[in-house]
């Protein structure tokens, strides 16, 4: 066992003592950020061990692939497992606290970005990809490392979009689109231009269903992101987010509902709103 290992057993260790506390979730992330900048081979098979327990599938992959060599068996099994795994991305991992190198790349690579007020992080959403070689946009037709990767309603098959044609509404207008579907909206929102805002400039979020977009204060939330039951937990907001008249509607128990937040057949959305900082749920099922 070398000294990688052993870290990453103690790190483990204490995360399943924990269960799942949030200091141990970012000394997981903290060490995952450590072993990336690691130019050693056993540390990187350490990686793979890390990305997996975070439920980073895309990362654990992709780290994986080139390590493993023909005629491995075990090595090829598990690449095979992770291959099946990392087509969700990485945006149903473990939710990370915040601070880190990774918060903080993102962070300035979002400086870069228009901001989009009632989705204000999609680098972390998954909503935006991020990619080596340049792709064109289909709307404007330069060139980004950064495109849209979520749902977008036309009549026209669209790939690719950059953050600026989405953010100007340029790409609602040349394809006659919509990023959310205006039916499917809380109500309580006065004004025109903020359902504009919502689905003609704002990126949307991949849901299993039909996407749904939670409304307070007289305004639209901010699509925060993709949780368990684990991360509510791990955030604290857990009897925050049982205080919402949603439940009434949705029936039977409500902390039963949550528990089934397992990312198994329930996903659950998290939305914040803008104006009081209550955050609100929205769930569906494969």
């Amino acid at each position: 066992m070398n000294e990688y290992q052993q870290k990453y057993i103690d790190l483990k260790k204490a995360y399943e003592l924990s269960e799942g506390s949030a200091s141990s979730v970012q000394a997981l992330y903290e060490y995952k950020d450590y072993l990336e900048g690691q130019d050693n081979k056993d540390a990187k098979w350490v990686l793979v061990d890390v990305c997996e327990t975070l439920e980073l599938y895309k990362t654990a992959y992709e780290t994986l692939r080139p390590l493993s060599a023909r005629g491995d068996k075990k090595t090829l099994k598990r690449l095979g497992r992770l291959h099946g795994l990392q087509g969700q991305g990485d945006r149903y991992a473990l939710y990370r606290p915040k601070g880190g190198k990774e918060q903080e790349r993102q962070e300035e690579l979002l400086a870069t970005l228009p901001f989009f007020r009632y989705h204000p992080n999609p680098l972390a959403t998954g909503a935006f990809l991020e990619t080596e070689e340049p792709v064109a946009c289909s709307c404007c037709g330069e060139h980004t490392k950064i495109y849209y990767g979520g749902p977008f309603y036309s009549v026209e098959e669209v790939e690719r979009l950059c953050p600026e044609c989405i953010a100007s509404g340029r790409a609602a207008e040349a394809f006659d689109g919509e990023f959310q579907d205006e039916a499917s909206l809380d109500e309580g929102v006065d004004g025109p231009e903020k359902l504009d805002e919502l689905i003609h400039r704002t990126p949307g979020y991949q849901g299993w269903q039909q996407e749904y977009w939670r409304a307070h204060c007289g305004d639209y939330c901010a699509f925060v992101g993709y949780v368990r039951c684990r991360d509510l937990k791990q955030m604290g907001i857990v009897e925050e987010v049982l205080d919402d008249g949603l439940w009434e509607e949705w029936g039977g128990n409500p902390e039963e509902f949550l528990e089934s937040l397992d990312g198994g057949s329930v996903q659950g959305y998290l939305f914040q709103c803008l104006h009081c900082g209550k955050h609100l749920l929205w769930a569906d099922c494969d």
